[in-house]
């Protein structure tokens, strides 16, 4: 992030930089910026907070196999449901 930080003030790019999140999930930072046709981006360090899908977990199909990046954290009823 800061390697990002420093590439986008070299290059006179304005951005966004916020924290989120506490120590029960995790800390995200973020940075926001526009790419050259206006379209927002935002870039996170996400591998520090592992993701708790709500609802949809039936219909998705991920890896179980710990490949997915960030973490996936799923109750062993969903798992066992795919």
């Amino acid at each position: 992030m800061a390697a990002l930080e420093r590439k986008l003030k070299e290059l006179n790019i304005k951005y966004i930089k916020r924290t989120v999140g506490g120590k029960e999930d995790g800390v995200i930072d973020q940075l926001f910026f526009n790419d050259p046709d206006g379209f927002m981006i935002e870039i996170c360090n996400c591998e520090n907070v592992k993701l708790k899908p709500a609802g949809s977990i039936g219909r998705l199909k991920l890896p179980f196999d710990g490949r997915h990046n960030p973490p996936v954290e799923l109750d062993s009823n969903a798992a066992n449901a795919s």
